[in-house]
């Protein structure tokens, strides 16, 4: 199980990223589910299969691709450009 913020969204790409406790940063891609904005805090699930499932504080559940692990600068720019 891993926990984290979220530190940016790209709304109109549907993209994000989750910095997690361990200082990794994900980089998602929302499929369905509720919408996370910056500074939500989400919990959940990594899969091998490149999927995420999420929760938020609340128990709304967000589904999302992985696109992949990041430094948080690195992750930042990806999603700068798209």
């Amino acid at each position: 199980m891993h926990k984290g913020i979220v530190i940016a969204v790209a709304a109109g790409a549907g993209r994000l990223v989750l910095e997690l406790e361990d200082g990794r940063c994900a980089i998602l891609q929302f499929i369905k589910g509720a919408r996370a904005r910056a500074g939500d805090v989400l919990s959940g699930r990594f899969f091998n299969v490149g999927g995420a499932r999420l929760r938020h504080l609340d128990g709304q559940a967000v589904v999302c691709a992985m696109l992949g692990f990041r430094s948080r600068s690195a992750a930042l720019q990806l999603l700068a450009q798209g």
